[in-house]
């Protein structure tokens, strides 16, 4: 079946030839500028703020980067310092604390050691998704939330459709992409690529042969029982024969 890849690998050739030096050097430039852009990438990613309060808004990333960067985050977790000792706040004449037993009643809630606040993970990765949310824009996010004598405003989940639950199905889409074409052909191996070419070319040369020469495709009986499946597959099963 080599012989389906050399008119292709003789047509890439030659056009190769043709293209002058300029053409050349703006292909690599073209790798060059990709480059970068990757080599920053790595670097973002390589050094994200674990602290809600130090980081910059999702809105400040590169759209073109922002999904990996969200996805880097998922991955991480919320913050949580569970081994921290929490300071101590003057709320209404009482002190009062962030309470380290909330990290297991709330998987989405983050703690800034650096502001003595709380932050919620999905509003910051996904709020910039909703045009209006004057909630989500204040507690929980730029604003934080720091009244501990008051664990009833950490329900801020609301109902199905609440800006809450809208995002964290974001961040589930996110993580779940196995159910996206482009993922499923990414992970196809090179060897399945190459299996996929060979099937094509060699259907195409039997629908030239065909045409070239005025014959009907279809047979009067194709099933796998038949002794005479018609033209078509009978020529494809020719080119089978002699060579998997």
């Amino acid at each position: 079946m080599e012989r389906y890849f050399k008119r292709r690998f003789a047509l890439t050739t030659s056009s190769s030839d043709n293209v002058g030096s300029s053409s050349s050097g703006d292909v690599g430039i073209s790798r060059d500028v990709d480059s970068s852009k990757e080599s920053e990438l790595q670097d973002i990613l390589a050094n994200l703020i674990a602290d809600p309060g130090l980081r910059p808004q999702m809105l400040d990333y590169d759209p073109n980067i922002r999904n990996e960067v969200q996805i880097a985050y998922l991955q991480k977790g919320p913050c949580q310092p569970k081994d921290r000792t929490f300071s101590q706040t003057d709320l209404s004449g009482y002190d009062r604390r962030f309470n380290v037993k909330w990290f297991d009643e709330f998987d989405w809630l983050e703690y800034s050691i650096s502001k003595d606040v709380a932050f919620c993970l999905y509003y910051y990765l996904f709020k910039s998704n909703f045009i209006i949310c004057q909630v989500c824009s204040d507690v929980f996010t730029e604003v934080s939330f720091r009244n501990w004598k008051k664990k009833d405003k950490m329900q801020h989940v609301g109902a199905v459709g609440s800006v809450h639950n809208q995002s964290r199905h974001y961040c589930v889409d996110l993580m779940n992409q196995k159910q996206h074409i482009r993922t499923v052909l990414i992970k196809q191996s090179e060897q399945a690529r190459i299996d996929y070419r060979i099937y094509l070319t060699a259907s195409l040369d039997c629908v030239r042969f065909l045409l070239r020469q005025g014959l009907p495709f279809r047979g009067h009986n194709e099933s796998d029982t038949s002794s005479n499946k018609g033209n078509y597959l009978e020529l494809l099963q020719f080119l089978t024969d002699r060579d998997e």
